[in-house]
């Protein structure tokens, strides 16, 4: 998870605690409470602590840009966050016990006048933030030894919104050099074959198989040619339950409770019966034979069915095809150079400087012409405007790093140059599962809770974090999931491309997970986010230890998981705990959710 939130977290924290620390060092000291001067003394050491945290935090940038290439720096890094987090827990529990006695000496003082609302220091709280600020102080030293500089990168931060000029919505105007496809494509799914046929598009990752496909989907032909329609994203895990009730609700447009998979696939023979289906099964890696038969099982009671695939693998074709592969090839020169236009200056009959132009096409050169490279950096350079910036992007040691680690060069140079402030809040969302469509309204709040959203000036943390969302879907970290009642161009859904969610997984060293299968995965060492998805069914616990320190638990099913016995106080640095499906089970696990001290956000669907 990124350092900068964390580290803003920290020096909020502090300035919260400093007042009522002040106040306790001018009360008067009793039995149970510490004398003034180890209040002042407290005071001291928390004002040093944020002194330290806000030279860590300039230097912040400089490391992270390091880290990739220089081992010691992405040590150093790594020792930071241990510590970061380590004093976040103690601050944020004194806070805890602050707000505590303040609620109780409001009610004291309510029924006698004569007692002062001035709360002491907790005993032990001035031990342990000289050991923090002793841990902190060899980081500082260390960080002096590697020279780090100072400074949040370069960046451009409005005060007011800017609205990217370009939609990531799918719509012709933005796509360049992929009209002959769509039509090769339109006349293969308009022919008519056998009953159930399948096409298979494969392709690497970032080339635009996805982007083909939508064009070919939404056209007016094909839209009129067809009767029932089914979109569905394969992704990972392809399971049969979840993907067949997702075709159930596409041809009934309406939600659908069934769960018994002969049950659903019966309902859609009735559906589909005498008629014509077009169904895109989007990013597929499943490679089982047995699975994919007992998905298309219900397809032969329609006139015809069409099924497009897309995949990277030639082994999931190979099972699934009964058509010829369809094959799509990586954009022209000048195909790329169009598109590089549009998301880095703004449009292709925008002003451009001829230096600025000299650069951009070598910079584009390095992206392969791949299109999602290609606007990824292009993004990243529209929030760029000096010479100086592009230079440093086009000689960046990154386009050097190691391919087989399947991260393109480009989206790692656009997550490096991120500002901090926005890095764990793009890093957050790897502990959802590919192919989740975000809610930027509930995703914002969960930033907030988790303190990643820094306070400016008199706007709200709701503002600033969709301003923080907003960022991100122009610098197309982000990509827009359709369009609202508005028609504007404000990002209020979006998806992340896998390729972005593996780029975001491996930056925040897997300490966000999700589980989408009922066989556990290998766990991180530190696992500090969780999320469990609604088909799963665990087949057993998850290990306590990485339950100790998790800061979110997103439960989707309730009863399909051992989390309606589940003790949440094993999971006391929780922050932001949200349980659907609850069934009628939850009143097992009430009580231990009011002993967790760090929860700030409690959500049962």
């Amino acid at each position: 998870m990124g350092l900068g939130g964390v580290i803003n977290n920290l020096l909020s924290l502090g300035t919260k605690l400093l007042p009522s620390v002040i106040a306790s060092a001018q009360a008067p000291s009793s039995s149970k409470c510490p004398p003034a001067d180890q209040n002042h003394q407290v005071e001291a050491e928390l004002k040093k602590l944020m002194g330290m945290l806000e030279r860590i935090k300039a230097t912040l940038y400089d490391a992270e840009q390091r880290e990739i290439r220089d081992e010691s720096v992405k040590l150093w890094l790594k020792e930071l966050k241990g510590v970061a987090y380590d004093a976040e827990n103690v601050l944020d529990e004194y806070h805890y016990e602050f707000l505590r006695a303040e609620v109780e000496a409001r009610d004291a003082s309510s029924q006698d006048s004569r007692k002062r609302k001035l709360i002491q220091v907790p005993y032990g709280m001035l031990d342990q933030i000289q050991q923090i600020r002793s841990r902190f102080d060899l980081i500082t030293k260390d960080r002096i030894a590697l020279q780090l500089s100072e400074g949040d990168g370069p960046m451009r931060y409005n005060n007011e919104l800017q609205i990217a000029p370009t939609s990531h919505f799918v719509v012709e105007s933005n796509i360049f050099g992929r009209e002959s496809e769509k039509e090769e494509l339109i006349e293969v799914l308009s022919s008519e074959r056998d009953v159930v046929s399948v096409v298979t598009i494969v392709a690497m990752g970032g080339i635009g198989k996805t982007t083909i496909a939508q064009l070919a989907y939404n056209d007016q032909r094909i839209q009129q040619r067809f009767d029932k329609f089914g979109w569905m994203c394969a992704s990972e895990d392809f399971n049969v339950e979840r993907l067949t009730k997702e075709f159930m609700e596409s041809v009934t447009k309406k939600g659908c409770d069934l769960t018994n998979l002969s049950v659903l696939q019966d309902k859609i023979r009735e559906e589909i019966s005498g008629k014509r289906v077009l169904l895109v099964l989007d990013d597929v890696w499943n490679d089982n034979k047995s699975s994919w038969d007992s998905f298309q099982a219900p397809f032969m009671s329609a006139k015809f069915t069409k099924i497009l695939v897309t995949t990277r693998n030639d082994p999931v074709a190979r099972i699934m095809q009964t058509e010829p592969t369809f094959k799509i090839g990586c954009l022209s020169t000048e195909q790329c150079w169009q598109l590089f236009e549009r998301y880095a200056f703004g449009g292709i009959d925008q002003n451009k400087s001829p230096k600025l132009v000299e650069i951009g096409k070598q910079i584009m050169e390095k992206c392969g012409m791949l299109p999602l490279a290609v606007k990824s950096i292009a993004s990243l350079l529209s929030y760029e405007g000096e010479e100086e910036s592009w230079r440093d992007i086009l000689e960046s040691e990154l386009w050097e790093t190691d391919a087989s680690k399947e991260i393109f060069p480009p989206l790692q140079i656009s997550y490096a140059r991120l500002p901090t402030y926005l890095k764990s809040c793009f890093l957050y969302c790897s502990m959802f599962p590919k192919d989740h469509v975000y809610d930027v309204e509930a995703l914002v709040k969960l930033w907030m809770y988790q303190g990643f959203i820094e306070s400016k000036g008199n706007k709200t943390a709701e503002k600033i974090g969709f301003e923080y969302a907003q960022q991100l879907c122009q610098r197309s970290l982000f990509e827009r999931e359709g369009m609202d009642e508005r028609n504007d161009l404000v990002c209020r859904k979006f998806k992340l491309h896998d390729l972005v969610h593996d780029l975001a997984r491996r930056n925040s060293e897997n300490s966000c997970l999700s589980i989408t299968f009922s066989k556990l995965p290998i766990f991180p060492n530190v696992l500090h986010h969780l999320y469990i998805d609604e088909y799963v069914k665990l087949e057993d616990p998850i290990p306590s230890d990485k339950i100790t320190t998790l800061r979110t638990l997103i439960i989707h099913s309730f009863i399909k998981t051992y989390f309606d016995s589940f003790d949440f106080s094993m999971a006391p640095k929780l922050r932001a705990l949200q349980i659907g499906s609850l069934y009628g089970k939850f009143d097992l696990s009430l009580s231990s959710i009011g002993n967790l001290k760090h929860l700030r956000y409690l959500l049962l669907c």
